[in-house]
């Protein structure tokens, strides 16, 4: 008896332990701008946790009224640093700010490694931005959380970060100009082959009347010509953005980057 109380004991203090667990935790989409209704912020829900359950990370969405003169980027990263922590390899919160019409995306030092600065948050925004400037605000929401999968994803079978530049192959290059270039000489030479009236000549004089041409008078005149080269400065990579961002306040320890819509 005692030791069947004892285990009906800890079954509950499990139960209720998880609960409360879960009660905690912040929700996947948190939308205090109200641009959802019920049914599609259930739906928003349903792409990130899926995302979320299957890499074991936090890809949160808030959207606010208003951050109340905070910096759009410093506000997420805030919500990042005390909501948004609990995933374990890797949190990242994309902010709304309707007062302002910003948007943030806050990585930790974790997601950084798997969603770079450089070239994961510009595809980021290459996915959902579009969306967002047409008020189509689940399709962005989704296309945010779908966009994650990939780049998650392709770290997750590379070991690295998402590089565009990866998919270049300079041997394959070679092999289709070798390849258009052959084909280009063999279709010429099909298409000689093919004209009847034409025939190898080995001079150009051959196409010429002979005593049809006589030059009379042949005259150059040249004065002068100043050439001046000025050498235009060229940026160098760290003076390029790395996208159009308004804001950005990553640091050593997470990353991130944002603009306007």
């Amino acid at each position: 008896m005692w030791k069947w109380l004892k285990e009906t004991i800890l079954v509950v203090a499990i139960v209720v332990l998880t609960t409360a667990g879960a009660a905690a935790a912040a929700p996947s989409l948190s939308d205090g701008a109200h641009l959802l209704t019920p049914a599609e912020q259930a739906e928003v829900s349903s792409v990130l946790q899926d995302v979320e359950q299957r890499y074991d990370v936090r890809i949160a969405v808030v959207t606010v009224a208003s951050t109340k003169g905070t910096k759009a980027g410093t506000y997420a990263n805030q919500l990042l640093d005390r909501d948004y922590r609990d995933g374990k390899n890797g949190n990242m919160v994309l902010l709304l700010a309707m007062d302002r019409h910003d948007w943030y995306v806050a990585t930790d030092k974790a997601m950084k490694a798997k969603i770079s600065n450089k070239k994961g948050i510009p595809y980021l925004k290459d996915a959902f931005l579009p969306a967002l400037k047409d008020g189509h605000y689940v399709k962005a929401f989704e296309a945010y959380g779908q966009s994650s999968a990939k780049l998650l994803a392709y770290y997750q079978e590379k070991g690295k970060a998402y590089d565009p530049a990866d998919a270049f192959s300079p041997l394959a290059l070679m092999v289709a100009i070798v390849l258009a270039v052959g084909c280009g000489v063999a279709f010429r030479a099909y298409l000689i082959g093919k004209m009847s009236n034409v025939h190898k000549e080995a001079a150009a004089d051959a196409y010429v009347d002979a005593g049809s041409f006589h030059l009379t008078d042949s005259r150059d005149t040249f004065v002068f010509m100043t050439v001046q080269h000025i050498a235009k400065a060229r940026p160098v990579d760290d003076d390029l953005p790395d996208f159009d961002s308004a804001d950005d306040y990553s640091d050593d320890d997470g990353g991130g980057g944002g603009g306007s819509f």
